[in-house]
């Protein structure tokens, strides 16, 4: 029997959702369908998709539970796969703009994903404003991370608008669920390694508090990072807002070049400058610095597509008015936190997660969702910014060109807002917010502050804006 049994790390994900958290992961894809060979229907969409299921197979699986929670769940072939009932077919509302079609992604983030099936759903909407349609994925976090994801789009996008058959590949045939009994009997030699993943997760977070107390403190590497409570902070329930924007790349290079900043940098000094100004707006923008939760990808070549990633802490200047010194003082915290994350933190989280069985990681994460622990302790962070390395070259789905990718990442009891990046094209930076709708009805104002704010950062470093491929609505 083939299957593959998934990780703490990705347990975690299925074992913190509740109605509040859906922790499925997003993305908005615009096209433009006047490349498709023979033109665009959604039959010939539906059947190019089809034909390449194969190369993913994480959409051909379905999630098998352990009984008891004695182990982490299964991965297997799904015998019942139907692509029809994960490709549907959807239209925007007119006039088909970015706020109807954000409209329409933020109620399919609202909606959690059927267990009893491949976790997945692709909506195809037509009618989108200029002739365009758009593609709104979404996949559980269980499945895969942001970069992982790159990988499954990989399958289904092409540098040319060819819409031929993918070569043959030989698929065996899904078998039967497997029994309880045999569930149990395969998950021993998980549970007797039990002792070694607690003792290697506990020698692992020893070693590195032991490093984090012998180091130098004068060098600044290891300073707490204090987090202020504030509007973001709030308790998740199941609404959700979604805005998009696309701002221009070399502008953000450019900027990073002349202050000997990485690109990452320059995205954390928009994002905090953005925050600034609508905060401000809003009279809620605290005097302490907002602390962003910067995922980190620890994929290594060759990784399948599970969730390799950890976590660094960022300030965001969001306290420093002068765009140029908010620049420097989230570049050099940036450093810092890439010490704390490496030297401190590790990959110790994810050691811990694959130590404890799911009951225990369930029966945790219930707890502290039940109780609202993490309203009553000092918070991690106040919202979450990632930035994904996309692709750097034209790219078509089904024959249709690629003109934005925008990905939309969950949001958390307590962390209000996730701001997700990916570079495109080397043309474009294609921003997705995701807020907590009953927080923040409107994330558009919060979208266009973020062109405002890479403006402010260029005309204060001297380099040029270029005009962005594609304007918040």
């Amino acid at each position: 029997m083939s299957y593959k049994r998934l990780s703490g790390l990705d347990t975690v994900f299925l074992a913190a959702e509740s109605p509040g958290n859906w922790l499925h992961v997003m993305a908005i894809l615009i096209l433009d369908p006047r490349s498709v060979p023979g033109g665009y229907s959604f039959d010939r969409f539906r059947d190019y998709v089809a034909k390449r299921l194969h190369l993913i197979p994480p959409m051909r699986c379905r999630l098998v539970e352990v009984p008891f929670g004695l182990a982490p769940p299964i991965w297997v072939d799904d015998p019942e796969l139907d692509i029809d009932r994960h490709l549907r077919r959807a239209a925007v509302p007119p006039p088909g703009g970015p706020s109807e079609l954000a409209r329409l992604a933020a109620e399919m983030m609202e909606r959690p994903l059927d267990r009893s099936r491949p976790l997945w759903e692709i909506s195809m909407v037509e009618g989108v404003e200029g002739g365009q349609i758009a593609l709104l994925a979404k996949l559980h976090h269980s499945m895969m991370d942001g970069m992982a994801g790159m990988q499954f789009m990989a399958a289904l996008l092409s540098r040319e608008p060819d819409i031929s058959d993918p070569d043959p590949a030989e698929i065996e045939s899904a078998e039967a669920i497997p029994s309880d009994l045999r569930l149990l009997a395969d998950a021993a030699p998980n549970r007797l390694g039990r002792p070694l993943r607690l003792a290697k997760a506990g020698a692992q977070t020893l070693g590195r508090l032991l490093k984090h107390r012998l180091a130098d403190r004068s060098a600044d590497e290891f300073d707490a990072v204090e987090v202020p409570r504030m509007w973001l902070n709030a308790p998740s329930t199941p609404e959700r807002s979604v805005s998009y924007i696309s701002l221009p790349l070399d502008t953000a290079r450019g900027i990073a070049h002349a202050h000997d900043a990485t690109l990452n940098d320059v995205i954390l000094s928009i994002v905090g400058g953005a925050l600034r100004c609508e905060l401000d707006r809003r009279d809620v923008l605290p005097d302490a610095p907002l602390v962003a939760a910067v995922p980190v990808s620890t994929h290594d070549e060759g990784d399948d597509l599970a969730n390799a990633v950890s976590v660094m802490y960022v300030r965001l200047g969001t306290d420093v008015a002068d765009p140029i010194e908010r620049l420097h003082t989230i570049r050099d915290d940036a450093r810092r936190a890439k010490h704390r994350q490496g030297s401190l933190f590790g990959n110790s989280a994810s050691a811990w997660a694959d130590a404890f069985l799911p009951y225990e990681t369930a029966f945790l994460a219930g707890l502290t969702l039940d109780l609202g622990l993490l309203h009553h302790l000092p918070p991690l962070c106040n919202l979450v910014v990632s930035n994904i390395p996309g692709p750097p070259v034209p790219l078509y789905l089904g024959g249709a060109r690629l003109m934005g990718i925008h990905p939309l990442g969950p949001i958390f009891d307590g962390m209000a807002l996730n701001i997700t990046v990916l570079s495109r094209e080397d043309e474009t930076l294609d921003f997705g917010l995701v807020a907590l709708g009953r927080l923040i009805r409107d994330p558009w104002p919060l979208a266009n502050a973020l062109k405002a704010s890479l403006e402010e950062l260029s005309r204060a470093a001297g380099v040029a804006d270029e005009p962005s491929s594609r304007s918040a609505s």
